[in-house]
């Protein structure tokens, strides 16, 4: 076991060393410059559309960079030993094949680390130059449970499964949400909302409707004594209807579809004073007080309390190891067909196993309609089964909305990619295993 460690660690400092001689680190430096180049020429039509894309464009660098180096360097140092038989003398030490493999896989990880931790920093300091500042990241906590209010405020209980509600009819209906596990704090939480609108005629499309947010530390309060929720002054919209300003107390929402996921612009934002918190729970009731549309909210998307999510650099380094999870996979299977096979194989292998994971969620849209073929449905469900979903736990969507990167999607990519690791390593040890060395 002892010189089983010792094999290890001898050859993931030889993949680090290697990776420095060769300049691969100039790749990181491309990507870098290549953030600052593209900086200033991000346009969109607005501030927030255009920090998704200053996010995206970041992510996207980091991503192309790290995919090609997991499976390049492999694959490469694995053909280079086998091909100068530096094999022989590896493994006379004797030096264990697994030792090998799972050496050159972590020096791998180590270098990608290092350089991937690099882009995140520089594609701060970026993102801070281009806008003055560093974007504010949030953790949201939706609601543990739901229920309807009637107009009359009759409570009316919604079932489990039940994912939305419609209020039409009578003015003053209303949702209300329980929430918990909100953190101590000495200042006031954000309450978020958003809904759909719904007009009763086909032809009257109907954009915006005056609500009103009341929230309290538990529902016998909230009946008694609710509190209005005041707007944050820096809401993206809720305070005028036309040009002019709705009432103290009142708020106007819009109509936003559930794809529309963005903390800082897609959301009515109000305050939650602490008096409404006990306990780090909290109830909170949305009243429609217009009757012209129908209003349809669900359980988990339209009310949402946002809390500090720690700073931007450590919820993108947290989204870089998630990009580190498929690039683990990547080179697990770049040293797997460099194994049985050439590095130009192992390249256009690894891309291929790449595209194909980055495709599923293409490939469930397609299978969510009727009109595919039986082979074709058949292909496409197998495609489903063997190949790992690289955008399964996307961390640059979840930042370009502004929300937080928790540990827990780090750990669910990791888990994700294991099972692949594994099988693709242990194939390799066997395939290694059979080569006269």
């Amino acid at each position: 076991m002892k010189s089983w460690l010792a094999g290890l660690i001898a050859l993931i400092v030889v993949t680090v060393r290697e990776a420095q001689r060769q300049r691969l680190w100039a790749l990181f430096l491309g990507g870098m410059a290549t953030l600052v180049i593209l900086a200033p020429s991000l346009k969109a039509v607005d501030q927030a559309d255009r920090l998704k894309l200053a996010i995206v464009a970041q992510s996207g660098v980091a991503g192309f960079v790290v995919v090609l180096l997991a499976i390049l360097l492999p694959a490469a140092a694995l053909r280079r030993d086998l091909e100068s038989r530096v094999g022989f003398m590896l493994f006379s030490k004797p030096l264990a094949r697994s030792a090998y493999l799972i050496g050159r896989w972590s020096g791998v990880q180590f270098v990608l680390l290092i350089g991937a931790l690099f882009l995140c920093l520089i594609g701060t300091a970026t993102i801070a130059w281009q806008f003055g500042g560093i974007p504010s990241v949030r953790r949201v906590i939706a609601a543990d449970r739901w229920e309807q209010v009637s107009a009359f405020g009759q409570d009316i209980p919604i079932t489990e499964d039940r994912r939305r509600v419609t209020l039409n009819g009578l003015p003053g209906g209303g949702v209300r949400w329980y929430l918990s596990g909100l953190p101590a704090s000495d200042r006031e939480h954000e309450v978020l909302i958003k809904v759909r609108l719904r007009g009763y005629d086909i032809d009257d499309t109907v954009s915006d409707l005056e609500v009103q947010v009341s929230a309290a530390p538990d529902v016998a309060s909230l009946r008694r004594s609710p509190q209005v929720l005041a707007l944050d002054p820096a809401s993206p919209y809720g305070h005028q209807r036309g040009g002019a300003l709705v009432a103290k107390g009142r708020a106007v929402v819009r109509d936003r579809e559930a794809g529309r996921t963005d903390l800082a612009a897609d959301y009515v934002r109000l305050r939650l004073p602490l008096a409404c918190v006990l306990d780090g729970s909290t109830v909170i009731q949305l009243n429609r007080l217009e009757p012209r549309a129908a209003l349809v909210a669900e359980r988990t998307g339209s009310c949402l309390v946002a809390v500090p999510g720690g700073s931007f650099f450590g919820n993108l380094s947290r989204g870089a190891l998630v990009q580190l999870a498929g690039a683990g996979l990547l080179a697990a299977w770049a040293l797997l067909l460099a194994c049985v096979a050439s590095l130009g194989v192992a390249f256009l292998g690894g891309l291929t196993l790449f595209i194909g994971g980055a495709a599923l969620p293409a490939v469930r849209e397609v299978l969510s309609y009727d009109d595919s073929s039986l082979a074709a449905r058949r292909i496409m469900e197998l495609m489903l089964t063997v190949f790992p979903d690289f955008d399964r736990f996307g961390a640059a969507p979840r930042l370009a909305a502004g929300q937080e990167v928790p540990w827990s999607a780090v750990g669910d990519a990791w888990l994700h990619a294991l099972f692949y690791i594994i099988l693709f390593l242990g194939v390799a040890w066997w395939s290694l295993r059979r080569k006269e060395l």
